[in-house]
């Protein structure tokens, strides 16, 4: 009975943490260039023109950058290599960068590295249009408890 009861105590805990932790997520879109993506609903615009969108959440906890760049020879191949590069251009050593990992987005193809210094970590995200010569990077930057937000976003992006 004391081991029901130590598990129903330690499940009602996890489920309570989870629940503090977790983040109201809505769809967001870039209209500029029809860029949809899931963000927490309490985010703050701080840009959004056609060279930048940036927004954040008032903690300074979770922000996203994405920023568009025009490549019409890009391909799924270089794509990589292209985020490897802006991780090296932002200061990261290769083994800072570490993997890449590719992942599959609705209209959109896509790959990310996770990479911390200083006590900063952040995703930098190559995002490849394959109809069109612009593409994008994101960037998010979380502290604390944010990686499963932030991983969110970094999964939700689509055209």
């Amino acid at each position: 009975m004391k081991k029901v009861q130590l598990f129903l105590l330690v499940a009602i805990v996890s489920i309570a943490s989870m629940t503090v932790n977790a983040q109201t997520m809505t769809t967001w879109n870039w209209k500029t260039y029809g860029v949809k993506f899931k963000a927490p609903s309490d985010f703050k615009v701080q840009t959004n023109t056609a060279d930048e969108f940036t927004a954040k959440l008032s903690n300074d906890l979770l922000h996203l950058s994405i920023i568009p760049w025009r490549d019409a020879t890009l391909t799924t191949a270089t794509l990589k290599k292209s985020v490897r590069d802006l991780c090296t251009e932002m200061g990261y050593t290769s083994r800072e960068i570490g993997t890449i990992t590719d992942i599959e987005l609705n209209g959109l193809e896509g790959c990310y590295a996770i990479v911390s210094k200083d006590g900063v970590t952040l995703i930098v995200e190559g995002l490849l249009d394959p109809s069109s010569e612009t593409n994008f990077y994101a960037i998010i930057v979380y502290g604390g408890r944010y990686e499963p937000s932030a991983l969110n976003i970094a999964n939700s992006f689509s055209k």
